[in-house]
């Protein structure tokens, strides 16, 4: 299913609620779906869709402003309920909500009913740079735990924070029912330091991932979440860090190498394990005035670890650019998606081969890390895959393909088991 119109979209995450399909993203000029015209605000406008199992669209809500406004995230409750996250540059009107910007971009976030996608509160954090919110969670008592990142002065609603270098991580949890904000905190060094995902566990413990780094020398780059500073070994390590229910910090891991590594994924399964996904680099040669992330060489990796952080297993793929989003199978095996270049070895004499300079991967991995099962989409152009959902029907990806002239979002249904 293609999301298209006189301009660009793109679907960044999808979750399932009641046998039916969510998805948030964003468009640029206008958009076609299920016979409903939309046309943007600005630049880019964040829409969020429900579509039933044939693909039928049940609703279609978009709000923006003059600027460019961002859907990245959303988590959808078996009580019906839907929560939205993203950013917006130049003030933005959630449907009568008008929300005002105080630097680059601001971050929101909304909840919406399940039955008509009608804004039931809307939430902004913001300050004098860039605040953006990348994802967002929510436990069992419908309180809603959100991440992403900062630069500048940034208000959470605990009054304002400043960050210590380049871009900050922040975790804020709110109230599900009315979204007054319960606590806050903020993570940072002299570096960037990007808070990328937040899920919830069985017990309510709240998991962070992302990466960090450091400005000064990469090497000495570190990040305290609370329990003393974790350090890099390389230009960028990935983080993960779990949390009470409270904010209080139980534990904090770096996991990377000498180079580039980033965790975008992290999904608690019912034992208390967790598995992530994301991207580490191999060593490269490196042009002289070149960032080490331009020099390429990255693998995209699947790991399980234990409730501790501890590493289980993990699997790397040399032509894998990046493993984008994971989830859990009503049968508790891990689906994962992400984008490949030339051609990727899922499984001894089983090779998936590229039709363009990069297209969309599904694999599906049982407990202990072997490949179940194996898709490929994509066609002459350049495809990637940012989101996985699991449903009753099967898995559900979701991204983007890019054509010779524009670019549009992408909706597809691959059966499993």
């Amino acid at each position: 299913m293609d999301f298209l119109g006189a301009g660009s979209s793109q679907l960044s995450a999808l979750s399932a609620q009641e046998r039916e399909l969510l998805a948030i993203g964003t468009f640029e000029g206008s958009l076609v779906l299920g016979g409903q015209h939309r046309v943007s605000s600005g630049d880019r406008d964040v829409l969020v869709a429900r579509l039933t199992p044939e693909g039928a669209l049940r609703w279609l809500r978009h709000w923006g402003g003059p600027g460019d406004d961002l859907g990245d995230a959303l988590v959808a409750r078996a009580d019906g309920s839907i929560f939205v996250v993203g950013g917006f540059s130049a003030g933005a009107l959630f449907e009568g909500t008008p929300l005002p910007n105080d630097g680059g971009y601001d971050c929101f976030v909304a909840k919406l009913a399940g039955d008509t996608g009608h804004p039931l509160w809307v939430r902004r954090f913001g300050g004098t740079g860039d605040a953006i919110c990348r994802s967002v969670a929510v436990d069992g008592a419908g309180d809603v735990f959100v991440t992403g990142f900062f630069n500048g002065q940034v208000d959470l609603g605990q009054g304002r924070q400043s960050s210590a270098g380049g871009s900050d991580t922040f975790l804020v949890k709110l109230s599900g029912q009315e979204g007054v904000p319960q606590w806050a905190r903020v993570f940072g060094g002299p570096g960037d330091d990007i808070g990328r995902n937040v899920a919830v566990g069985a017990t309510g413990t709240v998991f962070l991932t992302g990466h960090f780094s450091s400005d000064v020398e990469p090497s000495v780059g570190a990040i305290d979440f609370g329990t003393g500073p974790v350090r890099s070994t390389g230009d960028s390590d990935a983080f993960l860090a779990a949390f009470a229910g409270d904010g209080r910090t139980l534990w904090a891991r770096a996991l990377g190498g000498p180079n580039y590594d980033m965790a975008k994924a992290v999904v608690p399964a019912a034992d208390g394990s967790l598995y992530l996904t994301g991207l580490f680099q191999r060593d490269v040669p490196q042009q002289p005035g070149q960032s080490r992330f331009l020099s390429g060489g990255f693998e995209g990796f699947v790991g399980r670890y234990t409730a501790s952080g501890e590493e289980l297993w993990q699997r790397r793929f040399p032509t894998l650019l990046s493993g984008h989003s994971i989830a859990l199978t009503s049968g508790g095996a891990l689906a994962m998606v992400g984008h490949f270049t030339s051609s990727l070895e899922i499984n001894a004499g089983k090779t998936l081969q590229a039709e363009g300079p990069s297209d969309v991967v599904a694999l599906i991995f049982n407990d202990f890390g072997e490949i179940q099962r194996g898709w490929r989409l994509g066609g002459p152009g350049a495809d990637y895959g940012y989101s996985v959902a699991s449903a009753p029907w099967g898995i559900v990806v979701g991204g983007i393909r890019e054509e010779a002239s524009s670019s549009h979002g992408f909706l597809a249904h691959l059966p499993w088991p």
